[in-house]
């Protein structure tokens, strides 16, 4: 876990060259949102104007609208979520494997007792803005979903170990 441009997916993808197989929460998430009994369902709540022109999710429409009114996030989270975490079970259903499981949202829901041990990425705040800044986000839109989150140290505090990754891939 950690907080958003921190780096969970690169550390991740370390994890899966060392022989771990990496779960995806937010990967599931996608294709969850992509499903067509999701997004009939949005399409009945918001109408067309969260789907793309070839009827998929529209997910900049989607996000600016649930990370403005926190009722829309929970309509979001109530569809997504059981689906998501059905999904993320059924991925580690065999125990023989060694699993690494990245999830964002892992203390904001409740489901560290889930797991064995927590590792959360961090990193310091300006590396984290110029990280969203480069997907795309505009400053107050990285601010804005920052926020939406349990504060970093507060994680830090609830982890077992702590990889600070201020670093690029480049190395």
């Amino acid at each position: 876990t950690g907080g958003i441009g921190c780096g969970k997916t690169a550390v991740a993808a370390c994890f899966a060259r060392r022989g771990f197989q990496v779960v995806d929460a937010d990967a599931l998430a996608r294709e969850v949102l992509a499903s067509p009994a999701c997004i009939a369902q949005m399409r009945a709540r918001w109408g067309s104007s969260c789907l793309t022109g070839e009827g998929t999710p529209d997910r900049a429409w989607i996000a600016a609208k649930v990370f403005a009114e926190p009722a829309e996030l929970a309509f979001l989270e109530g569809l997504t979520h059981p689906e998501v975490a059905r999904r993320r079970a059924e991925a580690v259903a065999d125990r023989s494997k060694p699993y690494v499981v990245e999830i964002p949202l892992l203390f904001e829901k409740g489901l560290a007792a889930e797991f064995d041990c927590v590792v959360c990425v961090n990193c310091s705040e300006p590396v984290r803005l110029r990280r969203l800044e480069l997907r795309g986000l505009k400053r107050t839109e990285a601010e804005a979903r920052i926020k939406s989150q349990m504060p970093i140290d507060e994680k830090v505090k609830r982890s077992d170990h702590v990889i600070f990754n201020d670093g690029d891939l480049s190395f």
